[in-house]
């Protein structure tokens, strides 16, 4: 579980400390204060440790995909000044990590500087078809060292080329959720792969049918050159695809599958209230909640409602959880914080709601 951290020179955020982190942590603040930035840097911070580099080629695509792909302005945008590298640091479990991003630039310019080359570089980014930016990424998990060098196109696909001489046993699951991975195709189909693979899809089921009691069952079903999640409704004459289904469904779906299959992991959600209605909020909150302590999962989720808010530390309370509301804003330029237990954030509820109209 991941009790402190500190990000700076990402994106908006120049220096920000994070302590008293618990179980679930609600970070909510008016728009553009940094909330999704927040998740972001733990996504990347979590991701960058981990000894299968495949975690960090995930979280990292999503992170610079799920606003929209603006090419290299969307790798530029993730730092402060081009110059000035991102730190990221937290500690879990007792075990401090650092985690150093740089970004010197695009290849070709790179291959010039280092070997101090006068060459055509247009004909050489013609050659590699699509010219690529280099992040580079300096790893400390406690005693231990790596390093690793991701390699960018200008379509954002990702390649992660890690160092692999020394020993480095780090494993910290994450599983980070936006509203844009729900219509992603293909979206579904891997968090029920997921759930199903750590024998966790009838809790989830479960849970979904607390929302949506007249669903019976869901199955991914080959068809065309793919596959396609089907839904088995009660009194319905055939199977309904699931990507027809409402928003809200989606959404608990997804939720469902992905927080009862990573145990002892991290689970992070923007915009946890997007596109549900009442009855499926309060599910989700409890969805949440029950997933979070049965499988041992730390969550981290933004929120512009106040609805939610009060779920969460009603729920929260009545299942003894220890939660944490983070409430972000800016004084003078620089982003603050201050951190209440769930039973504290009702004392300044309404303060938080004028920021959560924002």
């Amino acid at each position: 579980m991941i009790t402190s951290l500190h990000i700076r020179n990402f994106r908006g955020i120049s220096n920000l400390r994070l302590n008293d982190l618990s179980r679930i942590n609600v970070v909510v603040g008016r728009n553009n204060v940094g909330k999704s930035s927040v998740l972001e840097a733990i996504a990347i911070a979590v991701g960058a440790v981990n000894q299968d580099s495949s975690v960090l080629k995930r979280v990292l695509t999503q992170v610079l995909k799920w606003r929209g792909w603006l090419g290299r302005t969307s790798i530029n945008f993730l730092f402060m000044a081009p110059s000035t590298p991102i730190e990221l640091t937290f500690t879990a479990n007792n075990v401090p990590y650092t985690i150093t991003l740089r970004h010197p630039g695009e290849v070709a310019n790179l291959l010039a500087r280092a070997h101090n080359l006068e060459f055509d570089i247009e004909t050489l980014k013609n050659m590699m078809t699509e010219s690529i930016d280099v992040i580079n990424f300096e790893i400390k998990a406690g005693p231990l060292k790596r390093s690793a060098m991701t390699l960018v196109s200008e379509k954002g696909n990702v390649t992660v080329m890690a160092s692999g001489d020394e020993p480095y046993p780090v494993e910290l699951p994450i599983e980070f959720v936006t509203p844009y991975d729900m219509n992603a195709p293909g979206f579904i189909e891997a968090s029920f792969s997921k759930a199903f693979k750590a024998k966790s899809y009838y809790r989830a089921l479960k849970l979904i049918r607390r929302a949506y009691p007249e669903v019976e069952n869901l199955s991914p079903v080959p068809e065309g050159n793919g596959v396609l999640m089907y839904v088995d409704i009660r009194h319905s004459p055939q199977s309904v695809p699931y990507y027809v289904m409402g928003d809200g469904f989606k959404f608990l779906s997804a939720i469902a599958f992905l927080v009862s299959s990573v145990t002892g992991g991290h689970f992070l959600i923007d915009s946890a209230e997007a596109f549900h209605h009442p009855k499926s909020l309060r599910t989700m909150v409890r969805t949440l909640i029950k997933g979070s302590l049965e499988n041992d999962v730390q969550v981290f989720l933004t929120t512009h409602s106040l609805e939610l808010l009060d779920m969460l530390i009603e729920e929260g309370i009545e299942a003894g959880i220890d939660g944490r509301v983070v409430y972000m804003k800016r004084e003078k330029g620089r982003v603050v914080t201050d951190t209440k237990t769930f039973e504290e954030a009702r004392e300044i509820r309404e303060v938080i709601n004028l920021d959560l109209r924002g």
